[in-house]
């Protein structure tokens, strides 16, 4: 397991002995006594790319397989969370995700080609959050929404080397995301463990005539993400 996913575990079972679930409830009006309360988040992600090929690949005699390798990312974010009464928000959470997809062609000499794809993306999404009722100290979730993101480190605008071709992804990000999570309330915060998945609606592929791009239709990019919500 990554050391960032250690951490975030590490974190969970750490608190969870501090949720004090018999002793009266913590913060009772947390949810309703304040119309919006801000934090932030620190989490992990992994990510891939939902591709389709085109009929060239069928053609072709230069690669015999394809496939991804995932790994673990880094996001960094900030919370603001509008209440709509005791069991209904509007979340808006600004986050920084770092991560990069493994990308190896076969050849028909059976030698590996990686073509990794690095990513620096600045996110906004705007997500709703369904609450069950509140036991003592602890509420169940289920959140979504939808979220537009901006890749920092796209290439999409640069020049081709014909000697070491990229792949060359759009910077623009448009994705639906959905997931589940757990309210624990703590005397002076809330801490929110909470696991999403993030699908894209756009093709993120820039179409480049070189052999590890032109063979494919579409690239859409695909997240899951594992996160820690502190909240005030």
């Amino acid at each position: 397991m990554h050391a960032l996913l250690r951490v975030q575990v590490i974190i969970l079972l750490a608190m969870l002995p501090f949720a004090s679930y018999g002793q009266g409830q913590n913060r009772p009006f947390y949810d309703y006594g304040r119309k919006i309360h801000f934090g932030f988040a620190l989490g992990s992600t992994l990510s891939t790319f939902k591709y389709e090929f085109n009929e060239g690949w069928y053609q072709q005699d230069t690669f015999l397989t394809f496939r991804q390798k995932r790994y673990p990312g880094l996001t960094l974010g900030a919370v603001a969370d509008l209440h709509f009464g005791e069991l209904a928000d509007l979340r808006v959470i600004p986050t920084l995700i770092i991560s990069q997809r493994g990308l190896t062609y076969t050849l028909l000499d059976s030698t590996a080609v990686k073509r990794d794809v690095e990513s620096a993306i600045i996110e906004l999404p705007v997500l709703f959050k369904f609450k069950s009722e509140r036991v003592g100290n602890h509420r169940f979730y289920v959140i979504g929404g939808v979220k537009y993101g901006y890749d920092l480190s796209s290439d999409a605008k640069g020049r081709i080397d014909v000697n070491d071709p990229k792949i060359a992804i759009s910077p623009h990000n448009l994705n639906y995301d959905y997931g589940v999570g757990m309210d624990l309330y703590f005397p002076f915060f809330k801490f929110s463990p909470e696991i999403r998945l993030s699908r894209s609606i756009n093709n993120v592929l820039e179409q480049q005539n070189h052999v590890y791009s032109k063979y494919f239709d579409r690239f859409q990019s695909n997240f899951i993400y594992f996160s820690l919500y502190f909240e005030g």
